[in-house]
């Protein structure tokens, strides 16, 4: 009788987003990197494939030589194979073509220049696959691609046939596909290993062709949580079967100890066994960015449909066919994410117009100079791409605000590259400013782009004509890289009662600059800070319409009005109101003039003294600091005395005057607002509310309140016109 047998490719899967914070990647390194790689170069006889994102190689290569030369020894006896994928991580399918290949082509030439490795699979971030993929992917030189059974459940395959591999193909272009192991990837610290054993056992057969897809994200094993102790350190006790043996070295004891298992590298299984068959698979990703990647009201009836339908046996059939959401829908529920992901697009056409007009115009000396500028700019964008912050689901994700501030900052970086390019080589003005109409966000309404080589401003008419990115080039830095505190699912979770509720605030419009508010005059700081007062007036999220347009020299000067209305108090009848934004862009100042004017209508005067005896109107004025918040400051002039307030930005705060300052001492960075109302008795009227936006967020580590920026709200006393003027200064 023939034995049974099973092909057991192993996987670890390396990556740190762009720009992670230096402690974590030490950190991490001590906790999973180092022992993981020393217990797989302990197991000669096992083979592994592995994956790094290449700015985490990057690391290693110049912080951990001694990890370096482990996997090269590997690699020369044959151990390991290196797969590869988007050098910083991105999400193919928001990315352009050109960008894959190239991001592709980048991490392969590194692992081939590092460990004289061809790479011929592809790791896909996040699992995110769409049917176009098996097109670039052949095109970028890569036989092989990972995705989730997940991706082969709404074709009708069951889990025993994932235990093969398949073939794919897109314009003719073919690749083969391999399916990871749920059951596994869940089990894989946390159970004690004779657990994955006895599934292994189970999946064997006497023919021998079949391959079970084991991956794991390497920082699970030993990072997340107790999985040092469990992986490394103690294991699982002796009722549980490892006899209290450290997973990861009992894991692999077991792999050797059972000849049945057969250790194989994905490459090494493709060659002795052809594709099951020809198989097509939808637009998928592993089953909780499915549903993470819901609208929030949607995702809390498909976690009950789900959890109702995962783990009973008598429901398979439903379960089988259970599809969640996909992943581009994050730009959608995400407007921040949007904004970064067009933010790239945008500039990306920047860079590419620049190449097209330099291979008209320069000659192939000057081209050849350019190229180094060229490549600095593109590699600028590539790492705005990586994936980490565009989405949230069970880490923090796009909530991670260091994270947002990265992709701007590659960003912006590339604009000042494109800037000396066109200075350099196209004989353009190094210093200029242009205004450009343009549907910015993709949603079919315009926007108007203001950039200079020193601020770039954007403008949403269509969103209460506020400004929702302010970016200082000098420093690199986007002012406006606020986040809005969108509801989640997780804020209705059963144990919400172990947090303190208060903490859970949640916006109704995004929080751009310049977006008007009217409240009544007994709403508090508090109500305003939480978003919990009611909206009088029908500015704060209503469409503006572009009345001027022009820029002049060095400035520019945008002009938005809206004609609207404002609920009377203690009624739902709404009376005539006009606000104008005037917008004046200088070189490092922004001027604004808001004007509100109630209609004259003779017989209801005293609906509109009703208006202004009960409302208030405020104006959002956001920022973001991206330093150390031990560094921030905050001061005013007409607040001299009041020193203990001038280091803590972030606490809420009321005060009367028209002057406020902060400052980002990390980045010696200084925001100014300067406040007038059309007489002096009116501007010592003001107040000054400034409190903090804090989301509050599920992560891997639990519920925590994360900084997401600083909102300054000046208000005013109504009238019947009123003029208010803000000065931004930038320096």
């Amino acid at each position: 009788m023939t034995e049974q047998q099973i092909h057991f490719p192993i996987i670890f899967h390396f990556h740190q987003p762009v720009d992670q914070k230096g402690f974590i990647y030490e950190d991490v390194y001590q906790q999973s990197y180092m022992p993981l790689i020393d217990n797989i170069f302990h197991f000669k006889e096992i083979k592994f494939t592995l994956h790094f994102s290449g700015n985490l190689l990057e690391w290693f290569l110049e912080n951990k030589p001694d990890f370096i030369d482990r996997i090269k020894v590997m690699a020369k006896r044959g151990q390991i194979e290196i797969i590869g994928g988007g050098y910083y991580e991105p999400i193919f399918a928001i990315i352009p073509y050109r960008d894959r290949i190239a991001q592709m082509k980048k991490l392969s030439d590194l692992i081939k220049k590092e460990f004289g490795l061809d790479v011929k699979g592809a790791w896909l971030s996040e699992r995110v696959w769409e049917p176009n993929y098996p097109s670039f992917l052949h095109d970028a030189g890569l036989k092989y691609v990972i995705v989730d059974d997940n991706h082969f459940r709404s074709t009708g395959i069951t889990e025993k046939e994932t235990f093969y591999s398949y073939i794919t193909e897109d314009e003719g272009k073919t690749l083969r596909v391999f399916s990871i192991n749920e059951y596994l990837r869940y089990m894989a610290p946390w159970k004690p290993t004779y657990m994955s054993i006895e599934y292994l056992k189970n999946a064997a057969d006497e023919k021998g062709d079949r391959c079970v897809v084991f991956i794991s994200d390497a920082e699970k094993m030993g990072a997340w949580a107790t999985t040092h102790q469990i992986c490394y350190v103690e294991g699982h006790g002796h009722e549980e079967g490892d006899n209290g043996k450290p997973f990861i070295p009992a894991f692999f004891d077991q792999i050797i100890n059972n000849n049945w298992i057969k250790s194989v590298t994905l490459s090494e299984y493709m060659e002795k066994y052809p594709a099951r068959s020809l198989i097509y698979l939808p637009t998928a990703s592993y089953d909780k960015m499915e549903e993470y990647a819901l609208p929030t009201k949607e995702r809390k009836a498909f976690t009950k449909i789900r959890d109702n339908l995962r783990w009973d046996p008598e429901k398979q059939d439903e379960y089988l066919f259970l599809k969640g959401g996909f992943w581009r829908y994050y730009l959608v529920k995400y407007p921040e994410s949007n904004n970064m992901h067009k933010k790239m697009l945008h500039v990306r056409d920047k860079l590419v117009r620049v190449e097209n007009n330099l291979d008209k115009v320069v000659g192939q000396e000057s081209r050849n100079k350019a190229n180094k500028l060229i490549k600095d700019a593109w590699t600028e964008i590539y790492k705005s791409q990586c994936n980490d912050c565009y989405w949230h689901g069970l880490f923090g994700g796009v909530y991670l605000q260091f994270l947002r501030f990265s992709v701007y900052t590659h960003l912006i970086n590339s604009e000042i590259i494109i800037d000396n390019l066109n200075t350099k080589f196209l004989s353009l003005e190094n210093k200029y400013i242009s205004v450009t109409p343009l549907d910015f966000n993709k949603d079919s309404r315009m926007d108007i782009i203001i950039e200079s080589d020193l601020l770039n401003i954007y403008i949403n008419p269509s969103d209460g004509g506020t400004i929702f990115e302010i970016d200082y080039k000098p420093k690199s830095y986007n002012l406006l890289n606020t986040l809005t505190r969108w509801p989640e699912a997780y804020h209705d979770d059963e144990d919400i009662d172990k947090i303190d509720k208060d903490k859970i605030m949640v916006d109704r419009f995004k929080r751009n600059m310049l977006r008007v508010r009217f409240y009544h005059n007994d709403d508090t700081i508090k109500a305003i800070e939480a978003d919990q007062y009611r909206e009088y007036g029908s500015f704060v999220d209503g469409e503006f319409i572009v009345i001027k347009n022009e820029k002049n020299g060095k400035s520019a000067v945008i002009e938005l009005e809206q004609k609207g209305s404002v609920i009377i108090p203690g009624s739902n009848e709404s009376y005539p109101c006009s606000i104008v934004k005037k917008i004046n862009i200088g070189e490092n100042q922004i001027k604004i003039i808001i004007k509100s004017k109630f209609e004259k209508i003779p017989e209801k005067e005293d609906l509109v003294q009703k208006i202004i005896t009960n409302l208030k109107l405020g104006i959002d004025l956001p920022f973001f600091f991206n330093g150390d918040p031990n560094k921030f400051q905050w001061e005013s002039n007409q607040l001299p005395l009041l020193n203990e307030s001038k280091n803590d930005l972030i606490k809420p705060f009321q005060y009367t005057g028209s002057h406020f300052k902060a400052q980002d001492l990390t980045y010696n960075l200084n925001l100014e607002y300067s406040i007038k109302s059309e007489t002096k008795a009116a501007t010592e009227l003001i107040e000054i509310l400034k409190f903090p936006i804090v989301a509050y967020a599920f992560t891997d580590e639990g519920y925590k309140t994360i900084y997401q920026g600083i909102n300054v709200i000046p208000q005013f006393k109504l009238r019947k016109e009123l003029e208010i003027e803000i000065e931004i200064n930038i320096y």
